[in-house]
């Protein structure tokens, strides 16, 4: 099963309940809401999608499809910028 985490050598900043993030090498800024920034929190260890989104919906007051669809798009814009790194 595929797993996520953070890519560690991003620079991050907590700013009240939201986080900001720089990419040294690309000099790539990128700022996370609160909802995001749970899960950049549950990132910082490897974890597997099915895992992330069974914490989230204990956490959120929010239907399990679209729980899903959007934690799966945040994870493949971070992919994408490489904030985060998939775990073989």
């Amino acid at each position: 099963m595929e797993k996520f985490t953070q890519n560690k050598a991003i620079v991050q900043s907590k700013i009240g309940e939201e986080v900001v993030m720089l990419d040294m090498d690309s000099g790539f800024y990128f700022g996370l809401n609160s909802v995001a920034s749970v899960i950049w929190g549950m990132l910082s260890i490897e974890i597997d999608f099915e895992s992330l989104i069974n914490q989230l919906m204990t956490q959120f007051d929010v239907e399990r499809s679209l729980c899903e669809a959007d934690t799966k798009e945040l994870l493949d814009q971070l992919l994408e910028k490489n904030i985060i790194r998939r775990v073989p």
